[in-house]
């Protein structure tokens, strides 16, 4: 994301915007219970234990074209509960 998409969400939400945390799974993972919102690019993997962890989860973004790296199933199960 570009700094003025992040700098306009973060005037209406609190923005955790860390780039690199596709390279660390753990702090990700520890991120993720205090998310409502995700906007993932291609390299990270909205599935397993990264989507358990995002209980409060309520919507995820896709930057970019395709949905292969988000498990889809599960998401539409949960938002079916």
């Amino acid at each position: 994301m570009d700094a003025p998409a992040v700098a306009q969400l973060g005037a209406r939400f609190e923005v955790d915007y860390r780039p690199k945390l596709v390279d660390d799974p753990p702090a990700l993972e520890a991120a993720l219970p205090a998310a409502d919102a995700w906007i993932v690019r291609n390299r990270t993997q909205v599935r397993g234990l990264l989507l358990q962890a995002a209980s409060r989860l309520r919507v995820i973004g896709r930057l970019g074209v395709g949905l292969d790296n988000i498990d889809v199933d599960t998401c539409a199960a949960r938002a079916s509960r």
